[in-house]
């Protein structure tokens, strides 16, 4: 089986684009385009001042927070990508007083709603609004943003590929592949970020002008013509070195015993506070055999026939596993009411903090739940998707077990596996109807109860290369086993992870030469042909949609 999964093209997009994308729209494009840097919003919604009273930055940590912006005018962007850093002249940039927190487009980040009128769609959310997207109006879960140009984001402690010690933020992102392109979320292509990262100056912070600047210089120079801040159209490659990319950097001043400004001025600096972290929940898993196993179920729901039910659909998180990737599936056909159908409820997943959206293709519904790179703890007290589920008009009342066809879990923690979930049934109670109006007579296609082992309800995969007991593939030593980027003799989401951080800055990972050759999967090279469609093969291996184990190519992907 080979599909396409576009959550896995975001697991595996890299923070610097190596190739060009195809062009989605035609005609005139922009000349020019820019980024740039400006104060933000703070989590109460006011506006942030530039400037830090010496009064504020006594008192305690402030934050500033500050939005990348696109200024064109066309929306015809295939891919964007940016990094920049934090300086002072005269003051002191390093880690120990300034620190960067990045938010993405759709996440929480404010502490109540706000409302929005965008060009086609409106409501109040504490998501934070993007430059491409809508808010949908979810009566269960709230106003939320969900961006149309979808990528990964970055906030670090330094970056030595963009030569700085200090503070560092990058992003990546691509336009959608669907040939209908994006439209702006206001009325200009700059009434929202594009990214927002809190820029964190310390209680102390020396007093002295600090710049966010962007790092812009070719980050691998066998390609001269990419450059870290790159927007792809098609027109082609903008970049500063042709002059069709312009990038203007903020001035963040820290005042000091020379200052006459008053705390009042930068009130609203002074009271920002970074976003809560969201925490697994609590919830313990109750039988022993779920210790080491990630287990869901749906609610029991009630509905009546004609209508359509909403249901939540959670999982106990044996071990407390990460999470890299979600895959569900319902099929229709599986359902125990015949007629009755299945689409994910909201395509937002609450159970990592992150909250990113599924997206389906052909049925199988995705969510890359990596967290810049790294895999997200799971919050079990928050479900892990809900699905509608609309019941025809003559089925008959009962109750009708079922479970999901399909819940899949790419996970890197201490052993960095992949694995099935122990899928358990629901019940969804059907209560009138064009049939019997008694509970005896449900279909005779209802489903059992599962078992409670592992071995009746997970689906097991073999593969043409040797397994070993977490699922993943293992070689013998000296074999090149395609896709093991770290060479721990397994393939897994781990091995994603490291190649992506090599693709986007190779000068700071050492990777071993069968490294290389391993990673080298997708029209290999021998390890001198590492790009974004190796990074995607290793995913779509670890899902069982492609098979690695001898080589791939580009076409196997799509």
């Amino acid at each position: 089986m080979k599909k396409l999964i576009s959550a896995a093209a975001s697991l595996a997009m890299a923070a610097s684009m190596v190739s060009s994308a195809v062009p989605f729209v035609t005609g005139a494009a922009d000349s020019s385009k820019s980024f740039e840097l400006r104060t933000f919003l703070d989590v109460n919604g006011k506006e942030v001042s530039s400037t830090v009273s010496k009064d504020a930055i006594t008192a305690g940590d402030v934050v500033v927070p500050v939005g990348v912006f696109l200024k064109e005018d066309t929306a015809d962007c295939d891919s964007l990508t940016a990094q920049f850093t934090v300086n002072s002249k005269d003051g002191d940039a390093s880690n120990t007083y300034v620190s960067f927190k990045k938010h993405e487009a759709g996440s929480d980040y404010f502490k109540t709603e706000q409302e929005f009128k965008l060009a086609s769609s409106s409501g109040k959310t504490k998501t934070l609004v993007g430059f491409a997207g809508v808010i949908e109006n979810d009566e269960e879960d709230g106003d939320y943003f969900t961006p149309s140009v979808k990528g990964q984001c970055f906030a670090e402690a330094s970056s030595k590929s963009a030569g700085t010690n200090n503070a560092y933020g990058s992003f990546a992102m691509t336009a959608p592949s669907n040939g209908k392109g994006y439209k702006w979320s206001g009325s200009k292509s700059d009434d929202y970020p594009v990214f927002v990262v809190d820029v964190v100056f310390a209680k102390g912070t020396p007093a002295g002008t600090y710049t966010i600047d962007f790092c812009d210089y070719v980050p691998e120079p066998d390609y001269p013509d990419n450059y870290s801040c790159m927007v792809e159209s098609p027109a082609g490659k903008m970049t500063t070195k042709n002059g069709k990319l312009s990038l203007k950097n903020l001035e963040i001043k820290i005042e000091g015993e020379s200052s006459g400004t008053t705390a009042s001025t930068t009130a609203a600096a002074s009271t920002t506070t970074t976003q809560p972290t969201t925490t697994a929940g609590s919830t313990t898993p109750s039988d022993s055999e779920v210790d080491e196993k990630f287990v869901v179920t749906p609610e029991d729901v009630t509905v009546a026939a004609g209508e359509t039910v909403n249901v939540k659909v959670y999982a106990t998180n044996g071990n407390n596993r990460k999470a890299g990737q979600f895959v569900a599936e319902v099929k229709n056909e599986n359902l125990p009411i015949k007629g009755a159908t299945a689409t994910m409820k909201s395509p937002k997943c609450n159970a990592v903090a992150t909250k990113p959206s599924y997206e389906e293709i052909n049925g199988t519904w995705y969510c890359n739940t990596l967290d810049s790179g790294e895999p997200q703890e799971i919050n079990t007290d928050e479900p892990v998707c809900r699905y509608s589920i609309t019941i025809p008009a003559d089925a008959k009342a009962g109750d009708y077990e079922w479970k999901l066809d399909r819940f899949h879990v790419v996970e890197s923690g201490v052993d960095a596996i992949e694995f099935d979930a122990v899928l358990k049934t629901g019940k969804i109670t059907v209560t009138t109807g064009g049939g019997s109006t008694t509970a005896s007579e449900p279909e005779s296609t209802t489903t059992t109860q599962d078992t409670t082992t592992a071995s009746d309800t997970t689906t097991t995969v073999t593969d043409t290369t040797t397994t070993v007991a977490d699922g993943s593939t293992t070689a013998q030593t000296g074999d090149t086993l395609y896709g093991d980027t770290n060479c721990d003799g397994k393939v897994n989401i781990a091995d994603v992870v490291v190649l992506n951080k090599y693709l986007n800055d190779a000068k700071s990972y050492d990777m071993k030469a069968q490294g290389k050759i391993n990673a080298d999967c997708c029209d290999a090279k021998g390890g001198e042909g590492l790009d974004k469609n190796d990074s995607e093969a290793i995913i779509k291996s670890i899902v069982h949609l492609v098979d690695i184990s001898k080589g791939c190519t580009a076409a196997d992907l799509k």
